[in-house]
């Protein structure tokens, strides 16, 4: 089979870095006392409000989910969930070695370097066909957004600001970093929005959820969009699935936790994997579509990541359908446009939004001429659900797209999104990977998976 290539650059909107506990050496001595208590690295595990978080655990200094996904070796240690989807590395693969017990040495051998080091981030894009990236934290999207006092807050995010900023400076024209806000605190997440703007970030991050008895789209945050507005920033709206954090609120705080709640924990552990991302961001854009909060904030630029796609075109066509069978109480505010109120959930979100889709979902190629000009492709290495561009770019030539809306889906749209200038750096797949003897090959998991399909 001839090796796959192409002729346009590509831009991956969402790959994740595995935060270290260096982000915390960003603030000095004295802002160093005002966190601890609050959110701190302690004996391999993140103090949050004074309790110990199972969560997010730090190992060998930076953070590490392992969501008990393998079998732990003689040393009880296991792999970060967060370092696995590397080149060459498939889905098939990875649910394969999550199956396996690995020695201390394989698990160094599993773990991606480059999901925590920028030139080794360098070396892996190389093989896996991707010229730019938009680089996404993970802990800042989870156990951060529950620290209960809002000055460690915006400092622990000042802190990962700079630190993300600098971690992305080893090659400048490939790696750009997103900034995540203490949105805690409606003032204070404006401050730091202003503050990363002057830097030069393009994107800063918010999560569709209520930990702090604050949905993002009440009253209290129209600071912080006004000043997405002001400073041109993209909102990227990044949902996660609910796993069991510490909740000040005592009350639901995001939408995917209904689907663990359906499901018992002997049927399966971390239900909302399933649904949980879908669920927060169809809940989010649903109240921004049908509030015209677009149509308030017309110079918003709005990026859905993490959620996949194939579900836009049934929720755009339901808002639409709402918006038209409910007009009337729909309240049209001073920045609505036109003389007809507010717009189409459908056109709005045209207007102004794009959404991420991943490279197996096939539903988006079936659908490539809706998604052409909305579509931005997503990594999500090194996450164990990752995949390289050449994996979307196969599917994509399987599925007849056209190469000139293949260049716009990965990457063209993004880019213009961003504001950043292209830049190609790979041309063709690599012809192979080498690896050592355990290591599982392709067609070996795909035979074993087919005859476990026969024999259930």
């Amino acid at each position: 089979m001839p090796l796959l290539t192409k002729r346009y650059p590509v831009f991956d909107c969402d790959s994740h870095v595995t935060e270290a506990t260096a982000i915390w050496d960003y603030l000095t001595k004295r802002e160093q006392d005002e966190v601890r208590p609050w959110f701190w690295p302690k004996d391999q595990w993140l103090i949050l409000n004074g309790k110990r978080l199972t969560y997010d655990a730090f190992s060998h200094g930076r953070i590490g989910l392992t969501f008990g996904f393998y079998a732990a070796p003689p040393d009880g240690r296991t792999p970060a969930a967060g370092e696995l989807a590397g080149p060459g590395v498939t889905k098939q693969i990875i649910r394969k070695l999550r199956s396996a017990p690995l020695t201390h040495e394989q698990i160094e051998y599993v773990e991606q370097k480059g999901a925590r080091d920028g030139l080794s981030r360098i070396k892996d894009m190389d093989q896996q066909g991707i010229d730019q990236v938009m680089v996404i934290p993970l802990m800042m999207f989870s156990s951060f957004l529950f620290i209960e006092n809002h000055r460690a807050a915006a400092l622990m995010a000042r802190a990962y600001n700079d630190w993300a900023w600098d971690w992305c400076a080893v090659a400048p024209e490939r790696l750009f970093p997103c900034g995540a806000l203490p949105i805690q605190n409606p003032v204070l997440a404006a401050e730091e929005l202003r503050r990363i703007a002057k830097r030069g970030f393009r994107v800063a991050a918010v999560r569709a959820v209520d930990v702090q008895g604050g949905y993002p789209n009440q009253a209290a945050h129209e600071t912080v969009w006004n000043t997405f507005e002001e400073t041109g920033l993209v909102v990227g709206m990044h949902s996660l699935s609910t796993r069991e954090l510490p909740n000040p609120t005592g009350q639901q705080w995001s939408p995917g936790q209904f689907q663990d709640r359906t499901i018992s924990r002997k049927q399966m552990g971390g239900a909302s994997q399933a649904l949980g991302f879908y669920h927060e961001a169809m809940t989010w854009l649903t109240g921004v579509l049908l509030s015209g909060f677009l149509d308030r904030h017309p110079k918003v630029a709005m990026a859905m990541m993490e959620s996949n796609a194939s579900w836009l075109p049934m929720l755009l066509d339901e808002a639409d359908r709402a918006a038209r069978l409910y007009g009337a109480d729909r309240r049209s505010s001073r920045a609505a446009r036109g003389a007809g109120g507010m717009s189409l959930p459908s056109e709005a979100f045209r207007r102004q939004c794009f959404i991420a889709f991943e490279g197996d979902e096939a539903e988006v190629y079936r659908q490539h001429e809706y998604f052409q000009r909305l579509g931005i492709w997503s990594s999500d290495v090194y996450h164990h659900d990752g995949a390289d561009a050449w994996t979307a770019i196969g599917k994509m030539q399987e599925r007849g797209v056209p190469e000139e809306t293949q260049a716009l889906l990965m990457g063209d749209n993004a880019r213009r999104m961003y504001g950043i200038a292209p830049k190609m750096f790979t041309h063709a797949a690599p012809a192979g990977y080498p690896r050592p003897g355990w290591y599982p090959t392709q067609e070996a998991v795909e035979r074993e998976y087919a005859h476990r399909m026969k024999v259930s």
